[in-house]
């Protein structure tokens, strides 16, 4: 018999004992298939039968998108995909944990190479098999629906791809996983650590960063695992599946399916020379390589301790020292576990006490570099001469953004898309200045995100806090948001053109009035208003508060803000010869009345109900003196007053020192506004204001220290 005849023998033998994977691995995979088909499809149905859709187009699309869901890049496979290649692999290979079976095996004239390749070929079928027939099957559905056109077929063969580089991933694991043991629990605990490890890993290390590391953010910048296929899956799925067309799909996936085949290979290539260097004798040992075993314990007991640490920490309110003891008291416990494990000997407890000691000396390592910032984490600031450019959001201004295809974005992308800021002189200066150390003695304390982009390529994100309140930090500040490369990175319509047909409506607001403008008007409004941008910098937000607000409508309910200052002449001037200009300050003459709200916030915190608790003696909480009080609890009392004011001459002095709500700076100090008081003022019914007749009433603000004297009085709280 040649070899051909033999290996084909061979590969039926082997598939008459695997019929129990093949049903597992048919008829699970149909069945993902076929529900997530007729489930996804039938619910857009029933959404457009009682009119969810009101057109027919939108139907279809509605559908073809349920097609794709459901035969496509589906967050329900992957687990299928886990389950299988973990059973395939795990059950072709099971004779190696019987000595008997390996023996009986090695009897049957047949390669020990030539019989790795048969189960390893077969399992491939196998699962082969099962997507492609459930793939059919929810194509047919699919298409019984009329939901099926090149795109989505296009993303099914693409999706076929990305999840048969997934099976192999997790195929080749579990393999790897049975070669370095000869116990199915061991193999188990393996293949889940194989496949887990770097998320673990991961989850550890960003909790210790953001528990330690003063500095740490993630506003411009997301790290993620990089080596991990499984999270590779569950992160770019949604991805996926929004994505437009099949080209964009296959920009997304293909990357990663390149990642995919290398992980695939290193994993097959290491299965593969265990497998020809496993001795029959290690048939039912925990592990067949006694190499292994140190670097297993090492590798599993370091973040396991890190993961028990972290939990006390979080438990015990930062508590350091129990955090230490927990970790090493839960290393110590790990050590002995895994060696009574590897042995299947509780004798062993304390064997091997070498690797013990380091896994410990790295829990501690760990814990030594984020607890005292060894790597400099904190402290980081690049040298000038090594930057490229910056990108940096400063608190205080938030607005919406969209991308190309008018799609929402976040304020961190669309910065990081548009700011490049060259000048990094006064960036650094501020890094430099307000150190962790410094922020606890701020006056006006605010976080700044960075994104640093060096000449090598290389990015770092940062957060620390800047000192409002500081005339360097002023000075600073003022070149930064002067800058025009800050502006364009800030304001999106100094950045991106105007599309006419994309553009629904223009108003202008002072924090009551709101008048339409004509979009015609659109380009010489906003030519007015980036030439008073010139005068745009930190001094001007933080010592004034915006007199009114430009908002551009576009489709898609897509909108974003123009912020106007009175010393912003040209767009008032504009606005004015538009008759759409209303000063912020209001004429007593439209007002019905003025309502006053004083919460009292300075009290709030003062009542207290004090009473004893003789059983506190008793657990030692009364030492030697006595005391008057043995217990304290904070009891809400509510101290808000209410008046309104009708009278003309109090109405005009309330206008005269209040300002928009929603229109205050985010860059005043803290003091801008008085913030025990809400004010409520009420229109005429018959007033020509043009005050948005969707409400009657709007909100505002006193501004710091210019509350009138009777209102004072009027909104005093007595107690009773």
């Amino acid at each position: 018999m040649t070899s051909k005849n033999l290996f084909w023998a061979s590969s039926r033998e082997n598939h008459k004992r695997r019929i129990w994977v093949w049903i597992v691995a048919v008829l699970s995979q149909l069945l993902v298939y076929s529900a997530m088909s007729t489930i996804y499809l039938s619910r857009i149905k029933n959404q457009y039968e009682i009119r969810a859709f009101w057109s027919v187009e939108a139907f279809r699309r509605a559908m073809y998108q349920a097609a794709r869901d459901a035969l496509a890049f589906s967050d329900n496979l992957w687990p299928v995909l886990l389950f299988l290649g973990a059973v395939i692999g795990m059950q072709g290979f099971s004779y190696l944990y019987d000595r008997r079976k390996v023996d009986m095996y090695h009897s049957v004239p047949v390669s020990k190479k030539s019989r790795f390749m048969v189960i390893y070929v077969n399992g491939i079928i196998i699962y082969l098999t099962g997507n492609l027939a459930g793939l059919l099957t929810g194509t047919v559905i699919a298409a019984a629906h009329r939901s099926v056109n090149v795109d989505v077929l296009a993303n099914a063969g693409l999706a076929f791809l990305w999840n048969l580089l997934l099976f192999l991933v997790f195929y080749h694991t579990m393999i790897l996983a049975v070669m370095l043991s000869g116990s199915r629990f061991v193999t188990l605990c393996l293949f889940g650590m194989f496949t887990l490890y770097e998320i673990v890993l991961f989850w550890i290390l960003e909790n210790m960063k953001w528990s330690f590391f003063k500095t740490a953010t993630s506003h411009y910048l997301y790290t993620n695992p990089r080596l991990s296929p499984l999270f590779d899956c569950m992160n770019e799925g949604l991805e996926l599946k929004n994505a437009k067309d099949a080209a964009q799909a296959a920009g997304l996936c293909l990357p990663l399916c390149g990642k995919w085949i290398l992980i695939a290979a290193v994993l097959f290539a290491a299965a593969w020379l265990c497998y020809t260097r496993r001795q029959s004798e290690a048939a039912g040992q925990a592990i067949v390589y006694r190499v292994v075993e140190p670097i297993v314990k090492i590798a599993a007991v370091i973040p396991a301790g890190l993961i028990v640490g972290m939990v006390v920490y979080n438990t015990s309110y930062n508590n350091e020292m129990l955090m230490v003891a927990g970790m090493l008291i839960s290393g110590v416990i790990f050590c002995a576990a895994l060696e009574v494990l590897f042995a299947f000997d509780i004798k062993s407890l304390f064997k091997h006490l070498w690797s013990g000691g380091i896994a410990l000396a790295g829990i501690l390592a760990v814990f030594c570099i984020y607890k005292w910032d060894i790597i400099g984490y904190d402290s980081y600031i690049p040298e000038g001469n090594k930057i490229e450019s910056i990108a940096i959001s400063v608190s205080g201004y938030y607005d919406n953004y969209w991308n190309d295809n008018l799609e929402y974005i976040s304020q961190a992308d669309f910065e990081k898309q548009h700011m490049f800021l060259t000048d990094t002189e006064p960036v650094l200066t501020l890094a430099r200045q307000f150190q962790p150390a410094e922020w606890e003695k701020m006056e006006d304390p605010r976080s700044i995100e960075v994104l640093y982009r060096l000449k090598s390529g290389r990015q770092v994100n940062r957060c620390f806090m800047v000192d409002y309140a500081d005339d360097n930090a002023r000075k600073q500040l003022n070149r930064i948001m002067g800058s025009e490369a800050y502006k364009k990175g800030v304001f999106q319509d100094m950045t991106k053109g105007i599309s006419a047909d994309k553009l629904v409506s223009i108003t202008y607001s002072n924090g009551a009035a709101k008048v339409t403008i004509p979009k015609e008007e659109c380009a010489r409004l906003k030519e007015a208003w980036i030439k008073d941008m010139e005068q745009y910098d930190f001094t001007l937000v933080r010592e004034n508060h915006p007199c009114g607000e430009i908002t551009l409508q576009y489709v898609n309910y897509l909108s974003n803000t123009m912020p106007v200052y009175e010393k912003f002449e040209n767009t008032i001037a504009c606005l004015e010869s538009l008759e759409a200009y209303y000063p912020v300050k209001l004429n007593v003459a439209d007002i019905e009345y003025v309502t006053v709200t004083n919460y009292h916030n300075e009290l709030n915190v003062t009542e207290q109900m004090q009473y004893d608790d003789p059983g506190r003696e008793a657990f030692g909480f009364v030492e030697a003196e006595a005391v008057a009080v043995d217990f304290v609890e904070d009891i809400y009392v509510d101290h808000t007053v209410r008046e309104t004011f009708y009278d003309e001459a109090q109405i005009a002095e309330i206008l005269e020192n209040i300002h928009p709500m929603w229109m205050i700076s985010e860059f005043a100090g803290r003091d801008a506004t008085e913030e025990s008081y809400d004010v409520e003022v009420v229109f005429k019914k018959d007033t020509t204001y043009p005050y948005e007749r969707d409400s009657y009433y709007f909100n505002y603000s006193f501004l710091g220290g210019q509350v009138p004297e009777f209102v004072v009085e009027a909104t005093a709280y007595e107690a009773e």
